[in-house]
């Protein structure tokens, strides 16, 4: 499980050093920057999961300049604006850097958590694809971001050992825990799309690179933190098929 990282531009020190606190204690990491020259530096040097911009930096409306760079330069990061700014003239000119919020200061902690999942779930456009009773999730090629708690982690998806079917839901195991999804296992596994994941049960998808040892005639697998799967005949004989290894 990793954090998600973002990037926030707040030039004053105290309302940025709230903001990073509140987002720390829920599991975001928080790179600062007090100017657009310090946020392009960073944000060509790390990638980010989500941006949150004031609008007004050193009296001049640098949040906005800065979307629009972004705009312009097609970096695809999911961002939002967090101000102060009331002004509809203000709120017109930001409008048409297609933000995904727009929210006022003081901010309210559990709009902002709200508003950051949204502006994530938006950018994927898959708000509906993984759902249960008290997470969400969004699939991108390479991470899961679950709602976990009150707050939002990114799962990397090679992290993941092996899934295993519990009645209407999917388990994700992870080495650092395992999260519930109420979604199919076929279903689930098109939305993977990885061929390091390999179906050797009904009930059961494997990382290929979480394997240690396979035995063939015990129809058994076992991972590297020595955890045992069940290998099926059904499953077996593609999985020789596609392993030539095993020829």
């Amino acid at each position: 499980m990793k954090n998600l990282r973002l990037l926030l531009l707040e030039d004053l020190d105290h309302e940025a050093e709230d903001l990073i606190s509140f987002l720390e204690k829920n599991e975001y990491e928080v790179i600062r920057v007090k100017n657009i020259q310090e946020a392009e530096s960073e944000i060509k040097n790390r990638f980010f999961d989500v941006i949150i911009l004031d609008i007004m930096i050193n009296g001049r409306p640098e949040g906005i300049d800065l979307a629009q760079r972004l705009n312009k330069e097609g970096v695809n990061i999911p961002f939002l604006f967090l101000t102060s700014m009331q002004s509809r003239s203000i709120f017109d000119e930001a409008k048409l850097t297609n933000p995904l919020v727009y929210l006022l200061k003081p901010y309210n902690k559990l709009e902002l958590l709200y508003s950051l999942e949204l502006a994530i779930e938006s950018y994927y456009q898959q708000s509906n694809s993984i759902s249960f009773d008290t997470d969400n999730g969004v699939l991108s090629p390479k991470y899961l971001f679950i709602k976990h708690k009150r707050s939002v982690v990114k799962v990397d998806v090679e992290a993941i050992n092996y899934i295993d079917v519990k009645e209407k839901y999917c388990n994700l195991q992870c080495d650092e825990g395992k999260y519930l999804v109420k979604l199919s296992l076929i279903k689930l596994k098109s939305m993977l799309n990885n061929n390091s994941f390999r179906q050797v049960h009904r009930n059961y998808l494997v990382n290929m690179k979480s394997i240690k040892e396979i035995y063939l005639e015990d129809n058994l697998i076992i991972l590297k933190n020595g955890e045992k799967i069940p290998f099926s005949e059904r499953y077996k004989h593609s999985f020789i098929k596609d392993n030539t290894i095993f020829r």
